[in-house]
């Protein structure tokens, strides 16, 4: 829900929300490190601007609905969200059924046992995930968890800054369309940096503390990616399994307002861009692609960088290879060169970098996938620093690329040739090529006015 509010108060709601959240900064700052100063310090004197509400269409439906968009980008309250969504990241340990991305799942599928012959796949969905999360519940999750799992959060996390700046975040959401004014009432406040964590912590708790308990004797593999969840149930056979699943789908539920739809139990299912199917008690995978994906890739008039388009091309050859067998290995790779030359690269272009990424994919080796929440490796103390000094560094030169303009090479060609004998950076030298502003980077109506 939202209220409309007039542009004198709206003004007033504005100026008030930053005093608050700049008041709470400087009454805790002391509780925060140096480069968290240095990064609220250096935010407050730019310039901020109201947040802008818009609509996408959603063309592939029909009928057509409308996805609502609040950008909440340069706004004051977004310094603060990207703070909490910086802080909530040291919370993710906490949270059992967090799943970081698709190779995740894969390294998780990879360390499974071999599945009982009744195993089944599911997934769920949430419906309307963000504005169904009530601030004041997810307020209680996170109080929750900073009471009874405390020995699992880092001793110097700020708890009561937190809980403060977070409400102050979620329930005061103002947002501009066209020349008014809105508040949003309930739910995660859209647009906002830290809604993504938010919701996978907040719900998290409830997972953990209800539903991974209660249905551990059924449930191989719970995960869940935001809004989206996987899992692998395993019936009984007491005649009591249909009355454990209703109940499993209800409890989903008792979270809060959220509702989540799921799916039958299956043996195949879609989920993020992998299809997994059972088969002989392991799972297999393959890269799912939807039926309406229009495949805009880069087109080559684009004012990219080359390195773009070799990354485009690498990073889809290293996805498929993990997600698949050799023979949808090679049709996606037949079906994706067809598709880059549908934007109108040369076979050529496409012959040169899919060798190159072929070369990469076979050399590399496709080390498990290292959980962010890992403790990394301790530091071997008898292992000598870097020196620091100028000698033991490489100079960067930052160039704006053009497509008509200079090339690396040119570049690397000239530095030989006039600096290389005196530069005193023994590294050498490297061109980091930068991409040109995009056009939404330049003034329209909204910072005119």
């Amino acid at each position: 829900a939202y209220i409309y509010m007039p542009t004198d108060q709206a003004t007033v709601f504005l100026k008030k929300t930053a005093e608050s959240l700049k008041f709470l900064y400087r009454r805790n700052k002391h509780l925060l490190s140096k480069p968290e100063r240095q990064y609220f310090e250096r935010s407050f004197i730019e310039k901020h601007r109201t947040p802008m509400f818009y609509i996408i269409p959603k063309v592939q439906k029909d009928p057509v609905k409308y996805r609502p968009v609040v950008s909440c980008v340069n706004s004051f309250n977004a310094v603060f969200s990207k703070w909490l969504d910086f802080k909530m990241k040291s919370l993710l340990s906490c949270i059992p059924t967090y799943l970081k991305d698709s190779n995740a799942l894969l390294t998780d599928i990879e360390n499974l046992p071999k599945l009982p012959a009744n195993a089944k796949l599911f997934t769920a969905d949430a419906t309307a995930m963000y504005t169904n999360i009530d601030t004041d519940t997810a307020l209680e999750a996170f109080s929750f968890l900073f009471e009874h799992y405390n020995e699992e959060i880092p001793s110097d996390f700020p708890k009561a800054l937190f809980l403060s700046v977070l409400e102050i975040v979620m329930k005061r959401n103002l947002f501009q369309f066209d020349d008014t004014y809105w508040l949003q009432k309930d739910g995660t406040a859209m647009g906002t940096p830290t809604a993504c964590l938010h919701a996978t912590i907040s719900y998290g708790l409830h997972e953990r503390n209800r539903i991974l308990p209660t249905y551990k004797d059924f449930l191989l593999l719970y995960k869940r990616f935001i809004d989206d969840v996987f899992g692998i149930w395993i019936p009984h056979d007491n005649g009591l399994d249909d009355l454990a699943w209703s109940e499993f789908k209800n409890t989903m539920n008792e979270w809060g307002k959220l509702r989540w739809i799921v799916s039958d139990r299956t043996t195949s299912v879609d989920f993020l861009d992998l299809n997994l199917t059972i088969n002989n008690g392991r799972i297999l995978t393959r890269t799912f692609q939807k039926s309406m994906n229009l495949y805009l890739y880069i087109p080559p008039i684009s004012a990219h960088p080359t390195s773009c388009f070799k990354g485009l091309i690498v990073g889809n050859f290293l996805r498929f290879r993990k997600q698949n067998n050799d023979e949808n290995f090679c049709i996606l790779l037949r079906n994706f060169a067809h598709h880059l030359l549908a934007r109108g690269h040369s076979l050529k272009a496409i012959r040169k970098h899919f060798r190159n990424a072929a070369n990469l994919t076979d050399n590399k080796r496709l080390l498990p996938i290292r959980s962010p929440v890992d403790t990394p490796p301790a530091a071997d103390p008898t292992t000598p620093l870097p020196d620091p000094t100028i000698a033991n560094r490489s100079l960067y030169l930052h160039w704006e690329y053009h497509p008509s303009g200079i090339k690396r090479e040119q570049l690397r060609e000239i530095f030989k040739s006039t600096l290389a004998d005196c530069n005193p950076f023994q590294k050498g030298m490297i061109v980091a090529m930068a991409r040109p502003k995009k056009l939404t980077r330049h003034p329209n109506a909204h910072y005119i006015k």
